[in-house]
Protein backbone atom coordinates (compact mmCIF):
# COMPACT_ATOMS: atom_id res chain seq x y z
CA UNK A 1 0.00 0.00 0.00
CA UNK A 2 2.64 1.97 1.16
CA UNK A 3 4.61 1.73 -2.56
CA UNK A 4 1.55 2.19 -3.99
CA UNK A 5 1.09 5.05 -2.40
CA UNK A 6 4.86 6.40 -3.80
CA UNK A 7 4.47 5.77 -7.34
CA UNK A 8 1.31 7.19 -7.56
CA UNK A 9 3.04 10.57 -5.87
CA UNK A 10 5.37 10.03 -8.65
CA UNK A 11 3.64 9.85 -11.51
CA UNK A 12 1.73 12.74 -10.00
CA UNK A 13 4.95 14.77 -9.57
CA UNK A 14 5.95 13.74 -12.62
CA UNK A 15 3.06 14.74 -14.50
CA UNK A 16 2.89 17.89 -12.82
CA UNK A 17 6.17 18.18 -14.31
CA UNK A 18 5.78 17.82 -17.92
CA UNK A 19 2.73 20.19 -18.06
CA UNK A 20 4.60 22.88 -16.12
CA UNK A 21 7.36 22.29 -18.45
CA UNK A 22 5.04 22.15 -21.80
CA UNK A 23 3.92 25.87 -20.27
CA UNK A 24 7.20 27.52 -19.67
CA UNK A 25 8.91 26.12 -22.45
CA UNK A 26 10.44 29.23 -24.87
CA UNK A 27 11.99 27.74 -28.31
CA UNK A 28 15.48 29.38 -29.42
CA UNK A 29 13.21 31.45 -31.71
CA UNK A 30 10.98 32.57 -28.64
CA UNK A 31 14.57 33.69 -26.82
CA UNK A 32 15.70 35.48 -29.90
CA UNK A 33 12.68 37.53 -30.56
CA UNK A 34 12.56 38.40 -26.76
CA UNK A 35 15.72 39.55 -27.02
CA UNK A 36 15.65 41.62 -29.42
CA UNK A 37 12.55 43.42 -28.48
CA UNK A 38 13.92 44.34 -25.50
CA UNK A 39 17.64 45.68 -27.34
CA UNK A 40 15.43 47.80 -29.94
CA UNK A 41 12.94 48.90 -26.77
CA UNK A 42 15.97 50.14 -24.89
CA UNK A 43 17.62 51.78 -28.29
CA UNK A 44 14.44 53.76 -28.14
CA UNK A 45 14.22 55.06 -24.49
CA UNK A 46 17.75 56.02 -24.98
CA UNK A 47 17.04 58.40 -27.88
CA UNK A 48 14.04 60.18 -25.21
CA UNK A 49 14.97 63.49 -23.86
CA UNK A 50 13.63 62.33 -20.34
CA UNK A 51 15.78 59.62 -19.93
CA UNK A 52 19.20 61.34 -21.35
CA UNK A 53 20.75 61.33 -17.73
CA UNK A 54 20.40 57.42 -17.76
CA UNK A 55 22.13 57.16 -20.84
CA UNK A 56 25.26 54.78 -19.39
CA UNK A 57 22.79 52.60 -17.34
CA UNK A 58 20.66 52.14 -20.23
CA UNK A 59 23.40 51.45 -22.43
CA UNK A 60 25.00 48.53 -20.51
CA UNK A 61 21.34 46.89 -21.01
CA UNK A 62 21.94 47.03 -24.54
CA UNK A 63 25.24 46.01 -24.55
CA UNK A 64 23.74 43.15 -22.39
CA UNK A 65 21.04 42.20 -25.07
CA UNK A 66 22.85 42.51 -27.77
CA UNK A 67 25.16 40.15 -26.43
CA UNK A 68 22.65 37.59 -25.63
CA UNK A 69 21.06 37.77 -29.09
CA UNK A 70 24.55 37.18 -30.29
CA UNK A 71 25.01 34.29 -28.46
CA UNK A 72 21.64 32.68 -29.51
CA UNK A 73 21.78 33.37 -33.11
CA UNK A 74 25.84 32.15 -33.36
CA UNK A 75 26.47 30.24 -35.89
CA UNK A 76 22.57 30.68 -37.13
CA UNK A 77 23.03 34.20 -38.79
CA UNK A 78 25.21 37.40 -38.48
CA UNK A 79 22.91 39.79 -36.43
CA UNK A 80 24.94 42.72 -38.02
CA UNK A 81 23.66 41.56 -41.73
CA UNK A 82 19.92 42.71 -41.92
CA UNK A 83 19.03 40.81 -45.11
CA UNK A 84 19.94 37.57 -42.81
CA UNK A 85 18.15 38.25 -40.29
CA UNK A 86 15.06 39.29 -42.18
CA UNK A 87 15.60 35.92 -43.59
CA UNK A 88 15.96 33.96 -39.86
CA UNK A 89 12.44 35.81 -38.75
CA UNK A 90 10.99 35.51 -42.28
CA UNK A 91 11.22 31.67 -41.94
CA UNK A 92 9.42 31.64 -38.43
CA UNK A 93 6.35 33.87 -40.15
CA UNK A 94 7.61 37.09 -39.13
CA UNK A 95 8.71 40.53 -40.94
CA UNK A 96 11.80 41.94 -39.18
CA UNK A 97 13.02 45.82 -40.75
CA UNK A 98 15.05 48.28 -39.79
CA UNK A 99 15.26 51.88 -41.09
CA UNK A 100 16.65 55.82 -40.45
CA UNK A 101 13.20 57.64 -39.56
CA UNK A 102 14.02 61.28 -38.86
CA UNK A 103 17.48 61.00 -37.74
CA UNK A 104 16.48 58.17 -35.32
CA UNK A 105 17.10 53.88 -35.75
CA UNK A 106 13.15 52.94 -35.88
CA UNK A 107 12.55 48.86 -36.29
CA UNK A 108 9.75 46.41 -36.75
CA UNK A 109 8.54 42.94 -35.84
CA UNK A 110 5.46 41.52 -36.97
CA UNK A 111 3.34 38.51 -37.71
CA UNK A 112 3.18 37.74 -41.87
CA UNK A 113 -0.70 37.17 -42.04
CA UNK A 114 -0.66 37.08 -46.08
CA UNK A 115 1.89 37.49 -48.80
CA UNK A 116 0.79 38.46 -52.49
CA UNK A 117 1.49 40.27 -55.80
CA UNK A 118 -0.63 42.76 -57.03
CA UNK A 119 -1.25 44.91 -60.27
CA UNK A 120 -2.96 47.89 -60.14
CA UNK A 121 -3.21 51.54 -60.95
CA UNK A 122 -1.78 54.81 -59.30
CA UNK A 123 -2.42 55.70 -62.14
CA UNK A 124 -0.33 53.68 -64.38
CA UNK A 125 -0.14 49.94 -63.93
CA UNK A 126 2.30 48.82 -61.06
CA UNK A 127 3.15 45.77 -59.60
CA UNK A 128 4.05 45.16 -56.41
CA UNK A 129 4.50 42.26 -53.74
CA UNK A 130 2.97 42.74 -50.48
CA UNK A 131 2.49 41.93 -46.83
CA UNK A 132 -0.57 42.01 -44.77
CA UNK A 133 0.75 42.35 -40.98
CA UNK A 134 -0.49 41.03 -37.77
CA UNK A 135 0.09 42.93 -34.47
CA UNK A 136 3.43 43.76 -34.23
CA UNK A 137 5.78 42.60 -31.12
CA UNK A 138 8.06 45.80 -32.01
CA UNK A 139 6.33 49.23 -33.13
CA UNK A 140 8.63 51.96 -35.44
CA UNK A 141 9.90 54.57 -33.43
CA UNK A 142 6.80 57.12 -34.39
CA UNK A 143 4.31 54.85 -33.03
CA UNK A 144 6.47 54.10 -30.03
CA UNK A 145 6.52 57.62 -29.02
CA UNK A 146 3.32 58.80 -29.96
CA UNK A 147 1.14 55.76 -29.41
CA UNK A 148 -2.02 54.57 -31.39
CA UNK A 149 -2.46 58.35 -32.68
CA UNK A 150 1.21 57.56 -35.39
CA UNK A 151 -0.24 54.37 -36.62
CA UNK A 152 -0.05 54.26 -40.54
CA UNK A 153 -2.03 51.92 -42.89
CA UNK A 154 0.65 51.34 -45.60
CA UNK A 155 4.13 51.27 -45.23
CA UNK A 156 6.87 50.78 -48.23
CA UNK A 157 9.92 48.63 -47.36
CA UNK A 158 12.80 47.57 -49.63
CA UNK A 159 11.22 44.68 -51.03
CA UNK A 160 7.19 44.82 -50.31
CA UNK A 161 4.81 46.99 -49.39
CA UNK A 162 3.46 46.77 -45.72
CA UNK A 163 -0.20 46.16 -45.41
CA UNK A 164 -0.83 47.04 -41.39
CA UNK A 165 -3.74 44.97 -40.65
CA UNK A 166 -3.49 45.46 -37.07
CA UNK A 167 -4.53 49.60 -37.42
CA UNK A 168 -8.06 48.17 -38.67
CA UNK A 169 -8.36 45.08 -36.67
CA UNK A 170 -9.04 47.11 -33.14
CA UNK A 171 -11.88 49.30 -34.39
CA UNK A 172 -13.02 46.10 -36.27
CA UNK A 173 -13.18 44.34 -32.97
CA UNK A 174 -14.44 47.40 -30.76
CA UNK A 175 -17.53 47.69 -33.41
CA UNK A 176 -18.43 44.36 -33.01
CA UNK A 177 -18.19 44.31 -29.18
CA UNK A 178 -20.28 47.11 -28.82
CA UNK A 179 -23.10 45.91 -31.18
CA UNK A 180 -23.06 41.58 -30.46
CA UNK A 181 -24.96 42.05 -27.29
CA UNK A 182 -27.54 44.45 -28.51
CA UNK A 183 -28.99 42.25 -31.37
CA UNK A 184 -29.43 45.41 -33.31
CA UNK A 185 -32.95 45.00 -35.91
CA UNK A 186 -33.10 48.64 -37.63
CA UNK A 187 -30.41 50.31 -39.54
CA UNK A 188 -30.57 53.14 -36.97
CA UNK A 189 -29.64 50.84 -34.63
CA UNK A 190 -26.21 50.18 -36.00
CA UNK A 191 -24.81 54.11 -35.56
CA UNK A 192 -24.76 56.22 -32.52
CA UNK A 193 -22.02 59.05 -34.52
CA UNK A 194 -20.46 59.56 -37.44
CA UNK A 195 -17.66 57.01 -36.99
CA UNK A 196 -20.05 54.10 -36.46
CA UNK A 197 -22.10 55.38 -39.17
CA UNK A 198 -19.28 55.78 -42.05
CA UNK A 199 -18.63 51.81 -40.39
CA UNK A 200 -21.97 50.75 -40.83
CA UNK A 201 -21.79 52.14 -44.31
CA UNK A 202 -19.09 50.61 -45.61
CA UNK A 203 -20.07 47.11 -43.68
CA UNK A 204 -23.85 46.95 -44.53
CA UNK A 205 -23.82 43.50 -45.61
CA UNK A 206 -21.38 42.19 -43.20
CA UNK A 207 -23.75 43.32 -40.22
CA UNK A 208 -27.16 42.05 -41.43
CA UNK A 209 -25.76 38.73 -41.64
CA UNK A 210 -23.43 38.98 -38.32
CA UNK A 211 -26.05 41.00 -35.91
CA UNK A 212 -29.38 40.02 -37.90
CA UNK A 213 -29.74 37.11 -39.33
CA UNK A 214 -27.57 35.88 -36.70
CA UNK A 215 -25.43 33.61 -38.78
CA UNK A 216 -23.02 32.62 -36.41
CA UNK A 217 -24.57 31.47 -33.15
CA UNK A 218 -21.03 31.18 -31.07
CA UNK A 219 -19.33 34.77 -30.03
CA UNK A 220 -15.73 34.39 -31.04
CA UNK A 221 -16.50 32.63 -33.97
CA UNK A 222 -18.86 35.57 -35.23
CA UNK A 223 -16.14 38.41 -34.17
CA UNK A 224 -13.31 36.09 -35.92
CA UNK A 225 -15.95 36.34 -39.17
CA UNK A 226 -16.60 39.98 -38.39
CA UNK A 227 -12.77 40.77 -38.76
CA UNK A 228 -11.93 39.01 -41.69
CA UNK A 229 -14.71 39.91 -43.81
CA UNK A 230 -14.76 43.58 -42.44
CA UNK A 231 -10.81 43.55 -43.39
CA UNK A 232 -11.80 42.56 -46.75
CA UNK A 233 -14.11 45.56 -47.67
CA UNK A 234 -10.79 47.82 -46.39
CA UNK A 235 -8.28 45.85 -48.53
CA UNK A 236 -8.66 47.40 -51.87
CA UNK A 237 -8.36 51.10 -50.25
CA UNK A 238 -4.92 49.62 -48.75
CA UNK A 239 -4.07 48.04 -52.12
CA UNK A 240 -4.96 51.34 -53.57
CA UNK A 241 -2.44 52.67 -51.35
CA UNK A 242 0.28 50.47 -52.01
CA UNK A 243 -0.17 50.96 -55.34
CA UNK A 244 1.22 54.39 -55.52
CA UNK A 245 3.89 53.60 -52.63
CA UNK A 246 5.42 51.33 -54.77
CA UNK A 247 5.49 53.64 -58.19
CA UNK A 248 6.77 56.46 -55.84
CA UNK A 249 9.33 54.23 -54.11
CA UNK A 250 12.59 56.01 -56.25
CA UNK A 251 11.07 59.61 -56.42
CA UNK A 252 12.90 60.26 -53.04
CA UNK A 253 9.53 62.14 -51.76
CA UNK A 254 9.50 63.23 -47.97
CA UNK A 255 8.06 60.08 -46.15
CA UNK A 256 5.12 62.09 -44.68
CA UNK A 257 4.43 63.71 -48.71
CA UNK A 258 4.73 59.86 -49.79
CA UNK A 259 2.18 58.81 -47.10
CA UNK A 260 -0.26 61.52 -47.85
CA UNK A 261 0.06 60.77 -51.70
CA UNK A 262 -0.54 56.99 -51.17
CA UNK A 263 -3.98 57.90 -48.86
CA UNK A 264 -5.19 60.31 -51.37
CA UNK A 265 -4.50 57.61 -54.10
CA UNK A 266 -6.38 55.15 -51.94
CA UNK A 267 -9.34 57.20 -51.51
CA UNK A 268 -9.69 58.25 -55.01
CA UNK A 269 -9.45 54.65 -56.86
CA UNK A 270 -11.07 52.23 -53.54
CA UNK A 271 -13.07 54.95 -51.77
CA UNK A 272 -14.41 53.95 -48.07
CA UNK A 273 -16.33 56.15 -45.96
CA UNK A 274 -14.42 54.58 -42.46
CA UNK A 275 -10.50 55.33 -44.06
CA UNK A 276 -11.73 58.17 -44.93
CA UNK A 277 -12.92 59.44 -41.33
CA UNK A 278 -10.04 58.17 -39.49
CA UNK A 279 -7.32 59.84 -42.13
CA UNK A 280 -9.65 63.15 -41.87
CA UNK A 281 -9.44 63.09 -38.04
CA UNK A 282 -5.83 61.83 -37.83
CA UNK A 283 -3.14 63.71 -36.11
CA UNK A 284 -0.66 63.76 -38.37
CA UNK A 285 2.75 65.68 -37.46
CA UNK A 286 3.64 66.29 -41.55
CA UNK A 287 7.24 68.10 -41.50
CA UNK A 288 7.08 68.96 -44.87
CA UNK A 289 5.71 72.13 -45.79
CA UNK A 290 3.74 70.24 -49.08
CA UNK A 291 2.53 67.46 -46.57
CA UNK A 292 1.30 69.86 -44.56
CA UNK A 293 -0.64 71.61 -47.02
CA UNK A 294 -2.52 68.27 -48.49
CA UNK A 295 -3.61 67.58 -45.04
CA UNK A 296 -4.82 70.87 -44.38
CA UNK A 297 -6.62 70.68 -47.34
CA UNK A 298 -8.23 66.98 -46.49
CA UNK A 299 -9.15 68.29 -43.64
CA UNK A 300 -10.95 71.18 -44.80
CA UNK A 301 -13.09 69.54 -47.78
CA UNK A 302 -16.76 68.48 -46.77
CA UNK A 303 -16.40 69.38 -43.27
CA UNK A 304 -19.71 71.19 -43.09
CA UNK A 305 -21.17 68.18 -45.17
CA UNK A 306 -23.18 65.67 -43.37
CA UNK A 307 -21.60 62.13 -43.07
CA UNK A 308 -24.53 60.67 -44.53
CA UNK A 309 -24.81 62.79 -47.48
CA UNK A 310 -21.13 62.35 -48.43
CA UNK A 311 -21.04 59.50 -51.00
CA UNK A 312 -17.73 57.69 -52.00
CA UNK A 313 -17.83 59.49 -55.58
CA UNK A 314 -17.32 62.55 -53.44
CA UNK A 315 -14.40 61.00 -51.68
CA UNK A 316 -12.92 60.23 -54.57
CA UNK A 317 -13.54 63.30 -56.38
CA UNK A 318 -12.08 65.33 -53.30
CA UNK A 319 -9.09 63.02 -53.19
CA UNK A 320 -8.25 63.55 -57.21
CA UNK A 321 -8.36 67.15 -56.73
CA UNK A 322 -6.39 67.53 -54.12
CA UNK A 323 -3.52 65.29 -55.42
CA UNK A 324 -3.69 67.03 -58.55
CA UNK A 325 -3.13 70.39 -56.54
CA UNK A 326 -0.43 68.97 -54.71
CA UNK A 327 1.49 68.10 -58.19
CA UNK A 328 0.20 71.29 -59.69
CA UNK A 329 2.00 73.16 -56.90
CA UNK A 330 5.28 71.38 -56.56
Amino acid sequence: MISSRYAHLFLGLMILFGISSIITHTTPFDKTTENLKRFCYVDYVMKMPLFSQNTRELDYYREKYKEKLDVLINGVLDNDKKEEVQAYFMENGFLYDSWQENERHSYLLAKIIEKGVHQGGAPDEVRFDYLILGEKKIVPFSEYLEGRGARVFVSAGEKAIYLHKDSLEPILRWYFESLWDTEPKESYHFHGDSFSYSLYRDLQGICEGIFVKRYYMDRRRAKETFVEEGFKVFLPCLLGMGARMAADRNNNFPPDYQYLRACLTGLSLNPNHTMFYILKRARINASSPIARKGWKAFSQRLQLTYPDQITLEQISEMSQDIFRSLEESR
